[in-house]
């Protein structure tokens, strides 16, 4: 970690002692509450947002709330030149959704003017990246245990996106550069209750096959590790995901059990031709230290 004169030789304004100056490229449900625990740590903040009404909600958190949006040339992330940490956390759509078109202009759009950016950093400045992924690269391994060393699936556009994304924050890694890469399971925390949405399929068919693996990964364990991957200087790509390792009629099976619910009927045929069917393991990271607040969606 830099020194404290080297701290306060690069901002105006002091910090704790532990503070660093860091940044989220796209700061939405996770990484508010990653803004919130660097706070508390004392970072200088900097965070960007799409959308210009949110940049007063964002300065509550943030001494530097900025927009960016890739696919407007005015924008830039000019500022990243001269930070300690970035976590990088590009939201792919507004909605649950997927947009292909979206998907490659926040991602790759975004991730391009990032690695311009930190090509003209001094080289011999330190700097910790952190790059939210997703488990859904494995895509269909029939419910195989897959840890990091599995094969991506790119037979579906949004996994070429994604292992796109993952290739080009690779790309920057260096002696002084270190990039994490986290791969997340579905996520559910606060305002995203997944358990409540599986309990109202009581009783009646979901259009979806039951048969598959999902994985899943509360936020508050996603903010948990982002920041072991700060603490711990993590320079390699990591399964972030839970214990759960139900197919979904399992986990809703169990949830309906446990409230006195008829059970769900599911079909058992594939419904859509972009699947995650697989028992993502999270070995991995539990064998470096990480432990989990959520180890399991259900008991």
């Amino acid at each position: 970690m830099a020194s404290l004169y080297q701290l306060l030789a690069k901002q105006e304004r002091p910090v704790l002692p532990s503070g660093e100056r860091r940044a989220i490229l796209g700061c939405g449900y996770v990484g508010e509450e990653v803004a919130r625990a660097w706070k508390q740590e004392g970072h200088a903040l900097w965070a960007t947002t799409t959308r210009r009404e949110r940049l007063g909600e964002l300065a509550e958190l943030v001494e530097t709330p900025l927009i960016f949006d890739s696919t407007d040339p005015s924008t830039n992330l000019d500022f990243t030149a001269d930070l300690d940490g970035i976590l990088v956390s590009f939201a792919p759509s507004k909605g649950s959704e997927v947009d292909l078109g979206q998907y490659r202009k926040t991602f790759l759009g975004g991730l391009q003017r990032l690695v311009e950016t930190l090509d003209r950093r001094p080289r011999n400045t330190p700097l910790q990246i952190v790059h939210l992924s997703s488990c859904g690269v494995y895509g269909n391994r029939h419910g195989a245990l897959t840890n990091e060393t599995a094969p991506i699936s790119d037979m579906h556009p949004v996994n070429q996106v994604l292992l796109q994304a993952e290739e080009m924050m690779g790309s920057i890694r260096s002696d002084k550069i270190k990039v994490c890469v986290l791969r997340l399971g579905g996520i559910y925390g606060p305002g995203r209750d997944i358990p409540s949405m599986l309990l109202s399929a009581a009783g009646g068919l979901v259009q979806r096959n039951g048969q598959n693996v999902p994985c899943w990964i509360h936020r508050d364990d996603i903010v948990r590790g982002v920041c072991f991957a700060f603490d711990q200087g993590l320079d390699e790509t990591y399964n972030l995901v839970n214990d759960t390792q139900l197919s979904g009629q399992e986990l809703t099976d169990r949830l309906c059990e446990r409230a006195g619910l008829p059970l769900a009927k599911w079909l058992t045929i594939d419904t859509t031709d972009r699947i995650l069917n697989a028992r993502v393991s999270n070995e991995k990271l539990k064998q470096i230290g990480f432990t989990f607040g959520y180890p399991c969606m259900v008991g």
